[in-house]
């Protein structure tokens, strides 16, 4: 009987608010009351527990073979304010059920088996997908602000970077994950063999002006910089929109300076966000909003890029395993890329790496009433289990 259900609702225990939703940041006592709650289930299923100052949690089967390197599943347990059930938690529960199904079925492995559950995978003071990128050795110890942000966790940046592990041993990354859009929901398809995940790029946008009174300046001598922020807006979501389909923009944040209503702003900060699995699509963007905003005339822009994390492909070795295992299982799989920023990301700077989605109802993900069906997740989890011992099965 296939429980993965079961043991995401047992994890689900820790950060849930009386909507629905779920909280658990980073570093909080909420995230380790998640992680208590997942290594007391390792350890039930055999494995030996490990956590480290990124605030992972790692547990080990070993393997009954000598010289065979290490499959190694993860997912995070942190969550966005406010968040669903799946996002993340999923995927560690899936690891967890091939390690009790093994178990129950009494199967020993050659390979030795790793489970990773993240932490700080969700946008953080520390950076995004902070938890992988420490274990890949990925966290620059130079990145503005790191010191400060880990001293508030009672952390400090040579305890994160001695994190970094070995992967000499490893065979391989495997995640499975909800696929937080609408693709395989809208198609009735229960799993997608991820191809790769698209690049994150972000950049802080700062419009300078002149604040001053807002009922003398005529609105000919005013150098407003929420008005001309937002022409760079409108103007670079329509370029956007024009250069690729798959190219998305986002300006998700907003900051003005002085934030008064009777006064003309003088300072707006925004983040512009792209992503699309080909750089040449991204550069082409930054390039036409720079050059928006060089032709805005009543404020000065500064255009600093904050994160850039290219994107990345999965192993097609990786990407056959899950296809044949998931029509084993019965399923009719379908290869399609990541919008999504996930782990794996920076897992396949060290390993070849292979994703499950399963669907996500109506596409809603990172809010309460995300959603994926029991039995999605039961596919899920058996097409991790049987790729495991496919990949078992090889030297």
């Amino acid at each position: 009987m296939n429980k993965v259900n079961e043991i995401l609702n047992e994890i689900g225990r820790a950060g849930r608010a009386e909507d629905g939703s779920y909280t658990r940041a980073c570093y909080s006592p909420e995230y380790f009351e998640a992680v208590d709650i997942t290594e007391k289930l390792m350890r039930e299923y055999g494995m030996v527990t490990s956590r480290d100052a990124a605030g992972n949690l790692r547990g080990v089967l070993r393997g009954a073979g000598l010289g065979h390197k290490s499959i190694i599943i993860g997912s995070h347990l942190d969550t966005v304010p406010s968040g669903g059930l799946f996002d993340g938690a999923y995927g560690v529960a899936g690891g967890l059920e091939v390690v009790r199904k093994l178990k129950e079925e009494g199967r020993k492995l050659r390979h030795t088996l790793e489970l990773y559950a993240f932490n700080a995978e969700e946008s953080n003071p520390l950076g995004a997908t902070f938890g992988s990128r420490a274990v890949t050795g990925l966290v620059s110890p130079e990145q503005p602000g790191l010191a400060e942000a880990l001293k508030n966790y009672g952390h400090t940046v040579d305890e994160i970077t001695a994190c970094r592990r070995d992967f000499s041993d490893a065979k391989c990354y495997l995640e499975l994950h909800i696929e937080q859009g609408d693709y395989l929901f809208n198609e009735g398809l229960k799993i997608g063999v991820v191809s790769g995940i698209v690049s994150v790029i972000s950049y802080r946008v700062t419009a300078i002006g002149h604040s001053n009174h807002a009922g003398t300046t005529m609105m000919k001598n005013r150098h407003d910089a929420m008005v001309a922020m937002a022409r760079l807006i409108t103007e670079a979501d329509k370029r956007c929109r024009a250069i690729d389909d798959t190219l998305v923009l986002t300006v998700g944040t907003i900051k003005c300076w002085p934030g008064s209503e009777n006064v003309i702003p003088g300072k707006v900060e925004c983040t512009f966000e792209m992503r699309h699995m080909e750089k040449s699509k991204t550069d082409e963007l930054i390039k036409e909003i720079r050059e928006i905003a060089d032709s805005i005339d009543t404020v000065k822009f500064e255009i600093v890029n904050m994160i850039n994390k290219g994107s990345v492909s999965c192993d097609a070795h990786l990407m056959d395993v899950i296809g044949a295992a998931a029509k084993e299982a019965g399923e009719k799989p379908v290869v399609m890329p990541s919008g999504a920023g996930h782990d794996a990301n920076p897992m396949a700077h060290r390993v070849p790496i292979g994703m499950i989605f399963v669907p996500s109802k109506d596409g809603l993900s990172h809010c309460p009433e995300e959603w994926t069906e029991p039995q999605d997740t039961e596919a899920g989890a058996e097409v991790l289990y049987r790729t495991v011992l496919a990949l078992d099965a090889e030297d």
